[in-house]
């Protein structure tokens, strides 16, 4: 069996967990006692015939997330033919991995998963994985629907209408100046009635917990993938967690940092923690120790490069390209178009690798075929030429515009 403690309380779900038994994948095992870290006893497994099967994770997975959005406080599942590819390998893990991801529907994902204290535990029948789920809602569905109107009407707002279709630099930070503008923070992070988007948005009011909670929300409405990440944890115990929350957006294959909190707290959204790597995220909090965030893995002298090297999370600041101007300068002329060409050259050369970043890709790709090539270096001094002779004080076309002439 195995018992998980979800800390979502300290909105730490996606991050932390405390196991309090060592799982036993017995194959025989059709019932066992759940017990908490101070041998108190949380509830009993037992597979029974009425409890509902499915024949994967991800059906399984849909039907937690079903149960979630229902408010549905204590339920439970069998997984048929599956079972534990090594003692690590949990079903309830398995889960909440497919739970996080982002959908058509901005109310799951990771967003659904913040909003409750989730206690489960789990073992191994001869026929799969049973796992139960003891559930503590932090609001109701009616507040959910009057969160989610509320967030609807901001969608109508012009400065939304203005960005909605626009690329993902200009979206990502509509939703953090959003969440930084509207904030009120409310100091306790163990303090479950301040903890979630709601009370950021209805009660004017919330924790660091409820604060990244509405950022996470706004970011799946405009189809980010969010994560949640920890930092600067100063104590755990029983009593309560001291540590610092943020938020990271995907973009394309790397996650970019995000603290709206610590931007409030140094005055205003100057975007000091905005779309940062691991490795510049206070570059621009002004040397102060108060705002210097700490990686868990700083704690035992792990080298920062050398903890995330295999990880997804961009070491530098995510640099936003225009279409055209290549090296990053505000201008588009013949540089942008060499460099172009030089990339294309690599590309088709024997290694076929060229040496762009993705959003130096993206800025290249004119045409927005998927490739790097000459006709995109083409465009781009087509376009250098007609920008040289328009006349002061008139406003050019795009380049994607002027490029389909």
């Amino acid at each position: 069996m195995k018992f998980t403690k979800k800390l979502t309380t300290a909105a730490a779900a996606a991050v932390l967990c405390v196991t309090s038994a060592t799982p036993a994948y017995t194959a025989a095992e059709t019932s066992a006692v759940v017990y908490d870290g101070q041998g108190n006893i949380t509830f009993s497994l037992e597979v029974n015939e009425n409890t509902p099967r499915f024949g994967s994770v991800d059906e399984a997975a849909e039907f937690v997330k079903a149960q979630l959005k229902q408010h549905v406080t204590e339920f439970d599942l069998l997984v048929t033919d599956w079972v534990p590819a090594d003692e690590d390998n949990d079903i309830t893990d398995c889960i909440s991995e497919k739970l996080i991801i982002i959908t058509d529907d901005p109310t799951e994902g990771l967003y659904l998963s913040l909003t409750a204290n989730i206690t489960c535990g789990c073992l191994y029948p001869s026929e799969g994985a049973y796992a139960k789920y003891n559930v503590e809602y932090y609001n109701t569905p009616e507040e959910e629907a009057e969160l989610t109107e509320i967030i609807d009407n901001l969608k109508d707002t012009p400065e939304y209408i203005a960005v909605k279709d626009s690329d993902i630099y200009d979206r990502i930070l509509w939703a953090y100046d959003i969440v930084v503008s509207n904030m009120d923070i409310h100091e306790d992070l163990m303090d479950s009635d301040y903890c979630t988007a709601y009370s950021a948005v209805i009660k004017k009011k919330a924790n660091e917990s409820g604060q990244v909670h509405f950022l996470i929300r706004l970011l799946q409405e405009i189809g980010v993938q969010p994560m949640l990440y920890l930092t600067n944890l100063s104590s755990l115990s029983n009593d309560g967690i001291g540590c610092h929350l943020l938020v990271m957006a995907k973009i394309d294959d790397k996650y970019y940092f995000l603290d709206p909190v610590w931007d409030h707290l140094m005055g205003g959204s100057q975007h000091r923690f905005f779309l940062k790597g691991y490795a510049d995220l206070d570059s621009e909090s002004d040397g102060s120790d108060e705002f210097t965030h700490i990686h868990l893995f700083q704690l035992f002298d792990i080298p920062i490069d050398e903890a995330m090297q295999d990880s997804e999370m961009a070491r530098t600041a995510y640099i936003r390209c225009t279409y055209g101007d290549v090296n990053i300068d505000g201008e588009v002329n013949a540089v942008d178009a060499s460099l172009v060409l030089r990339e294309y050259s690599l590309l088709s050369g024997e290694t076929q690798s060229g040496s762009f970043t993705d959003a130096q890709k993206k800025a290249a790709d004119i045409d927005e075929n998927g490739f790097v090539d000459a006709v995109d270096a083409s465009r781009i001094l087509s376009y250098y030429a007609y920008i040289s002779t328009i006349e002061e004080g008139v406003a050019p076309e795009g380049i994607k515009e002027h490029s389909v002439k």
